[in-house]
């Protein structure tokens, strides 16, 4: 690296004057230009992206503020149960969504009764549709009987669901 910076430094001796101050004023041009395109650009721009994602997250958090606001406002309303409906309907054509599978056998025992079979249902199914007929229906069960089957989450149910 001396030899290099040896001969470097001879052949700008060699240079005349005038050659000199040209080399040396493109030699400050090129480090400036490296500095503001290596260092200051990518810092100003790496700036500009951390406050617009900080801009995002406030827009976030102020819309969550609003939504929790609304919520808690709203609490001790709660949903408005759907009364109109029959069971055996509500049963017979809802089961299908939540569930994954339509119920294997219904049997309705008057107005406000029904009783369900289902088999091999993912449990977690199972009690979203149970949570999902007590708030929209008013439905609840009255006697689950439930069976663990051989496939790791899976039941098989029988239910007496009531209004």
């Amino acid at each position: 690296m001396n030899a290099a910076l040896a001969r470097l430094k001879e052949w700008f001796a060699q240079l005349a004057p005038r050659e000199r101050w040209m080399v040396l004023l493109c030699a400050v041009v090129v480090t400036v230009a490296v500095l503001y395109g290596g260092i200051w650009q990518p810092l100003v721009k790496a700036q500009k992206q951390r406050e617009e994602a900080l801009a995002s997250a406030r827009v976030v958090a102020a819309r969550i503020e609003e939504l929790a606001a609304l919520l808690q406002a709203n609490a001790g309303r709660g949903m408005p149960v759907n009364r109109t409906t029959s069971i055996l309907s509500i049963v017979d054509q809802g089961a299908g969504g939540t569930l994954g599978k339509a119920p294997s056998r219904i049997q309705p025992e008057g107005d406000r009764e029904v009783k369900v079979w289902i088999e091999d249902v993912p449990s977690d199914n199972l009690l979203r549709w149970l949570q999902e007929l007590e708030t929209r229906f008013g439905i609840h069960a009255q006697t689950a009987e439930i069976e663990k089957q051989s496939t790791p989450g899976l039941v098989s149910v029988q239910l007496s669901l009531v209004r």
